[in-house]
């Protein structure tokens, strides 16, 4: 019996002494939890915080968007305009390239014969020469021989005349025009008093032109103002 009312006081007593040691250590598990809760308190306003300010940039995201798609826009403009300067620039050589290979064709084409033009001046030389000589012979001969011959050479002279209009050879004929120094090489100088001083009165050797331009630069002879002697003599006779 003793037993059984001490075993029931110390159950009692046991029964406080144990709840008072879950008081004591359920307080520092309240701490605990309200500090856990005030970092979920503090972690869910910094969420919020990071939430508006996503919001935010997103709500002023579509003016940078079209900042940024104006910025890429002129970018791209500008380099349209380099591309397009510098395809003008290449369009603009190649077409200057093409047109200096034109002219060098139709030069080669014009004036390739230059070189044998300027050969064959020299039979025409001498056909015309030796034209000249039996012209005077006839004149001096009544030979039907020397009248065939010149009617031949003659002939010959006309001919080869021809063809160099053909290709585009032709004579200055410089008697009675004033010098030039491009076209006449001065040999000698001829008193005159009916031609007037610096015009060609004599022809050594004539010039000739291909196509315009000046094949063979013609040697004359020319007028210059003649003595009062001269012309004296001249007015007198």
């Amino acid at each position: 019996m003793y037993l059984s009312v001490g075993s029931n006081a110390a159950s009692k007593r046991l029964w406080k002494s144990g709840r008072s040691f879950l008081t004591l250590c359920a307080t520092p598990i309240q701490h605990k939890t309200e500090e856990t809760q005030g970092s979920l308190n503090t972690a869910k306003d910094h969420k919020c915080s990071a939430e508006n300010t996503v919001q935010h940039k997103m709500n002023s995201s579509p003016c940078a968007s079209q900042r940024m798609l104006q910025l890429k826009l002129n970018e791209l403009d500008r380099e349209y305009r380099t591309l397009q300067e510098n395809y003008k620039r290449v369009l603009a050589h190649a077409e200057d390239t093409n047109r200096r290979v034109r002219k060098s064709v139709e030069d080669a084409r014009i004036y390739g014969i230059h070189s044998f033009c300027k050969d064959i001046l020299a039979v025409a030389d001498l056909l015309e020469n030796t034209t000249q000589e039996v012209t005077e012979m006839e004149q001096t001969d009544a030979n039907p021989a020397m009248k065939n011959l010149h009617e031949g050479l003659c002939l010959i002279n006309e001919k080869l005349c021809n063809i160099f209009a053909k290709y585009g050879l032709e004579k200055m004929s410089s008697i009675g025009v004033k010098y030039n120094s491009a076209e006449h090489e001065i040999i000698l100088r001829v008193p005159s008093v009916e031609a007037l001083p610096g015009t060609v009165v004599k022809i050594e050797q004539e010039g000739y032109k291909l196509h315009g331009r000046i094949l063979r630069t013609a040697q004359v002879g020319l007028a210059i103002e003649a003595q009062p002697h001269l012309r004296k003599g001249r007015n007198g006779s």
